[in-house]
């Protein structure tokens, strides 16, 4: 077996030829991504020299844990590389039988004065600016530019083990634009990945609709300790990827299967799938290119931001702080620029209507000389449509309501409201809408509504009830497609998903977490003490609490992850969900989810509210969750007596200071008070002149001055003429039912002296 070690003596162009005609070399590039050199090998197929006319299309390997480009810093699970390594299904046998070139990444994510750090890519711990997906796009311009690679994403794949095959999936939703291809060997599920001041938990489950052109396929082992995480990305991607695979081998966390795999992503290059004609994306990044279309938010907290339904006809937009239901964010700015697709320097006309608000606006827009158009919004849930100077109808679904149960359950008909907008400049009339299956295993047994017509700008129930059933079991989500058509002749389709629980039992042994103390568990095996859930710790769930519902196990207490249609359930733009890592017990990066419900102050008495419940406890096999579920009743009792809540507080660079406050009636009064605390400032080399004076300001949720958008829920002001200091800061609330008192917040923040305003 011959085992290769990186050698300053390596020539850039020449490398070692193996005797199997693989030629093998050890390479390096400069990365302004990154601000230096960064190293990779590539394994080059018999006869690469001899026609230098002759293209290659190139998967990309990305190395697991403790791993580098080279190999393991130790031993391990590395061994893929040459001669009988793997039982000889490894890189060299396949290179010597196809006409591929292999890279393999160096996932080093560290500089040489830092500590030793064997996590790769910046992933599971965030920790520096270095971001892999930028980074990526480095390389494979100048592997494209110093190979005889062909250079185009049908040609293009990624590959890679463990968080390596995490990198794999989650490039693939990022850049699929850039690759075709992408084949996962026992990759992590989930992650901490993203900005390193704002992070994200991403999963892939949730980025489904990213995939629609990548051939995507997974292999693990029976044996692997992370398949349990797998078998719950799998209820996700297996129904709403129609084209994901996935095959389990007799193996552990290794490379299974990788003449399997790599001969599928051959295939892959060979008949790659077609774009959508429509396309989504969602990214985690403030600012993001896809597809020529260039997105730049001034986000600044963990978030996404969601386009759906793009083509030159118009796009949906918003910005989430978690998928898929989670809290709009409206006091985030949204600059879209347009891929090149309008006609240069031409007028345009463009609707807009804030699903939030239901508030819409029409106006025009100039493209510029290459035929771009710039449009500016916020981090609202936006319908936009687009069109040349001539009037038609562009129609759009806004949304579905399950009719009758509290959440779709498989193997149950349920019954879909739906509303439709049209977001065009023309009337359309006659509107027959109708929905089918794209995930196997769905009964539709009554597909089609009517409207009578759609003015622009308005939205409308379809007349008639939608009916489906999910007749397969274990799976959590199913993806349908709509398609309106209206007596012109003019169609629209879009597809939609509906999260499907299975049957379950009710569940007895809860408590209602409302702001009373417990020992709760905590990252699987620990436990903590603390006031879990806001309101007055009776134990009822009264209108206006914050709850948390807890399943008592053999007297520890288990946050749960509760769910429910019910209306009266986080009023307004509310959603509160946390994550327990379970990092430190099975090393894999999962997480329990659990939320806390918020209960709307108009609940009537004695309402009971159904939730389907899920909660994590470890089993006995290593790596092994077990996901329960059951449905709770909860009985809404009493009156609204709770404080509204902060829920964060930041200070951005223009000393605009935001807090995001909900309750379950609306929020009143914001009094901010900021107290100097001279034990935080004592700053090295920093003499102040004086301590400053205590000091208080209205935070407002008016949508005028400081504050960006009215009854989003984010209170602001902007402090100007105060001295440079540390300051605590203390919230005097009231509700619109006169309940109030005073929050502390946790941190002091640090304004600086603005002298100009």
């Amino acid at each position: 077996m011959l085992l290769l070690q990186p050698s300053s003596t390596w020539s850039q162009t020449q490398g070692h030829l193996l005797d199997s005609g693989v030629e093998v070399i050890d390479d390096y590039h400069y990365s302004k991504a990154f601000s230096n050199n960064r190293n990779f090998r590539v394994f080059l197929p018999p006869g690469y020299r001899k026609d230098p006319e002759k293209r290659y299309p190139v998967i990309y390997f990305f190395h697991g844990w403790a791993q580098r480009y080279f190999g393991s810093m130790g031993g391990g699970y590395s061994n893929y590389d040459f001669g009988d390594e793997n039982n000889g299904d490894n890189m060299e046998k396949f290179v010597s039988e196809n006409d591929v070139i292999i890279v393999k990444v160096d996932g080093l994510n560290q500089f040489k004065v830092e500590r030793i750090n064997l996590s790769p890519y910046n992933v599971s711990l965030v920790s520096t600016f270095r971001q892999f997906p930028e980074y990526f796009k480095e390389l494979i311009g100048y592997i494209d530019n110093h190979y005889q690679t062909v250079p185009d994403r049908s040609h293009r794949g990624i590959s890679g083990l463990s968080m390596g095959g995490f990198m794999t999936f989650w490039l693939a939703a990022k850049l699929p634009d850039w690759v075709s291809a992408a084949g996962n060997f026992c990759g992590s599920s989930e992650f901490s990945a993203g900005p390193l001041d704002f992070p994200v938990r991403y999963a892939h489950a949730d980025m489904y609709d990213n995939f629609k052109a990548i051939s995507m396929r997974m292999h693990n082992g029976d044996s692997d300790r992370l398949r349990f995480y797998h078998e719950d990305m799998n209820r996700y991607l297996l129904n709403a990827v129609p084209h994901y695979q996935f095959k389990q081998y007799e193996a552990s966390h290794i490379t299974c299967g990788m003449g399997d795999m790599f001969a599928f992503m051959m295939k892959a290059f060979k008949t790659p799938l077609p774009l959508p004609e429509k396309w989504d994306y969602i990214d985690i990044y403030p600012y993001f290119e896809v597809w020529d279309y260039k997105v730049e938010t001034s986000r600044n907290r963990s978030g996404y931001t969601i386009l759906e339904n793009v083509n030159q006809d118009g796009f949906n937009l918003a910005v989430r702080n978690f998928l898929p239901d989670g809290e709009l964010m409206p006091n985030v700015d949204v600059q879209v620029l347009t891929a090149p697709i309008y006609e240069r320097n031409t007028e345009y006309k463009v609707s807009d209507t804030d699903l939030r608000t239901m508030e819409s606006r029409q106006y025009s827009v100039q493209s510029d000389g290459s035929g771009r158009l710039k449009l500016v919004l916020n981090g609202s849930a936006h319908q936009v449509g687009i069109a040349a100077m001539q009037d038609n109808p562009n129609l759009s679904m806004t949304g579905f309501k399950i009719e009758k149960m509290d959440w779709a359950e498989s193997g149950q008909v349920v019954e879909l409201s739906m509303k439709v907008l049209n977001k065009g400049f023309a009337t359309s009339e006659n509107i027959i809408t109708e929905i089918s299956a794209i995930s196997e295993g769905l009964d539709i047994i009554s597909a089609q509504g009517k409207i009578n017509a759609l003015v622009p700008l308005e939205e409308k129930k379809v007349n008639g009830v939608f009916k489906v059933r999910n007749n397969r079991l274990g799976y959590d989500i199913a993806k349908f497609q709509v398609e309106f058509t209206d007596d012109s002749g003019a169609s629209w389709q879009e597809e939609f998903e509906i999260l499907f629980k299975d049957p379950v039992d009710e569940i007895t042994n809860f408590v209602v977490a409302d702001g009373k103390e417990f020992t709760i568990v905590k990252e699987a095996v620990d436990s903590a003490n603390m006031v879990v859930g806001v309101g007055n710790g009776d134990g009822i769930a009264n209108p206006g609490e914050t709850i948390v519902i807890l399943v008592e196990e053999e007297g520890k207490y288990i946050r749960t992850h509760a769910y429910t249609n019910n209306e009266y359930i986080n009023p307004g733009n509310v959603s509160i969900r946390i994550a327990d890592p379970w990092q430190e017990y099975d090393h894999i990066g999962g997480t329990a989810k659990y939320t806390m419900p918020v209960l709307d102050a108009k609940t009537p008495e004695g309402e009971e509210i159904p939730f389907y419940v899920e909660y994590w406890t470890p089993g006995p096999i290593s790596g092994q969750h077990i996901v329960h579920k059951g449905k709770i009743n909860i009985q809404v009792e009493g009156k609204d007596k709770t404080l509204p809540e902060v829920e964060w507080v930041q200070v951005l660079n223009d000393d605009l200071i935001e807090a995001r406050i909900y309750d379950g009636a609306e929020v009143g009064k914001v009094m901010l008070t900021l107290i100097p605390n001279e034990e935080k400032s004592t700053l090295k080399h920093v003499n102040w002149d004086v301590i400053p004076s205590t000091f208080s300001i209205e935070l407002k949720d008016d949508g005028l001055g400081a504050d960006a958008v009215k009854g989003d829920g984010v209170f602001s002001a902007r402090i100007s003429g105060k001295p440079t200091y540390f300051y605590d800061l203390s919230f005097e609330l009231r509700d619109a039912l006169g309940n109030k008192g005073t929050h502390q917040a946790g941190e002091p923040v640090f304004l600086k002296e603005t002298r100009w305003r």
